[in-house]
């Protein structure tokens, strides 16, 4: 997997100005928006894409992560099974051309190369994560159904966070455009990794022409480093002169992410995957944030 590239680093940061937490800033507060970084994030990226509205939007989502100089895969797995009379497929060959020939199409207007690929394989999930390893970024549609829903009844989405080791962007209906001038949300734990969380959002906010906003919930049962936090703040603020304040605000941190994606208007949360499955899924943070949130979410796994 090709690693993104890097033009952002907490630990070049030195010189500090203590950062105010605050109840949630709107996103009228800062509408000042810096002109993007051309180095670009995510270059090369892989989208699965079905016909459905969300897969739509992740392609729309990629092509605007990638910018002219990247590239798209647009994957249509088929799953076909069986043979003669009893053929089954995931997605029928009539409507998989249609599919990709609009998914190209938002890539062409956008500016930005893409390639199309029908893999007849299965299940779709396997084929799809075998496939992201080659790529910086994985794109699909986010799931339709609430966080307990997608547990009890499984899909793409809750099995691929149990086995991913390429970052997954979850793309909902809301999003259409750009980043430029938007909300970017990073949840941060303070726990070892997540300086490379704050970097990659601070990256992305660069390189979009996006505010971003570092969120900490003030969790009992979490363990908590509220140095790195400020470390981490102070990074954003030094490095992206719209930067929002802080939020850090007690609670459960899937409350506390839902509800400042909400109330900043958010059109991205970034947040860290510790990829858990079985019974202990029910206690994923990410899971709660990708089901539930209103806007996309990008996942990273351990290790990025």
């Amino acid at each position: 997997m090709t690693q993104p590239k890097h033009g952002f680093s907490l630990h070049s940061m030195t010189k500090t100005k203590t950062p105010h937490t605050s109840r949630h800033r709107s996103a009228s507060a800062h509408d000042d928006s810096a002109a993007p970084d051309s180095t670009s994030v995510f270059t090369n990226i892989l989208c699965a894409v079905d016909g459905t509205r969300t897969s739509t939007a992740a392609v729309e989502m990629a092509a605007s992560l990638a910018g002219p100089d990247g590239h798209l895969t647009l994957l249509a797995v088929t799953a076909v099974s069986g043979s003669g009379a009893y053929t089954t497929a995931a997605i029928s060959p009539g409507r998989v051309d249609l599919v990709l020939s609009n998914a190209k199409r938002i890539a062409d207007d956008a500016g930005v190369p893409s390639s199309t690929v029908v893999d007849p394989g299965g299940p779709p999930v396997e084929v799809i994560l075998e496939r992201a390893s080659d790529y910086d970024l994985l794109a699909i549609g986010a799931p339709a159904t609430p966080w307990l829903g997608g547990m009890l009844t499984g899909g793409v989405a809750t099995t691929a966070l149990s086995q991913f080791t390429t970052p997954m962007l979850f793309a909902r209906r809301s999003f259409t455009g750009s980043l430029r001038g938007r909300q970017i949300l990073v949840a941060s734990d303070g726990e070892e990794g997540s300086d490379h969380l704050v970097e990659l959002a601070g990256r992305l906010g660069q390189s979009q022409g996006a505010r971003v906003t570092l969120v900490n919930a003030l969790d009992a049962e979490s363990k908590m480093n509220p140095r790195a936090i400020q470390a981490q703040a102070r990074a954003l603020q030094l490095a992206l002169p719209n930067a929002g304040e802080p939020c850090i605000e007690p609670g459960k941190a899937w409350d506390v992410i839902l509800d400042a994606a909400k109330h900043t208007k958010a059109s991205l949360v970034v947040i860290g995957s510790r990829r858990l499955s079985g019974l202990h899924a029910f206690g994923s943070v990410s899971r709660r944030v990708v089901h539930d949130a209103h806007c996309s979410v990008l996942v990273i796994p351990p290790g990025q």
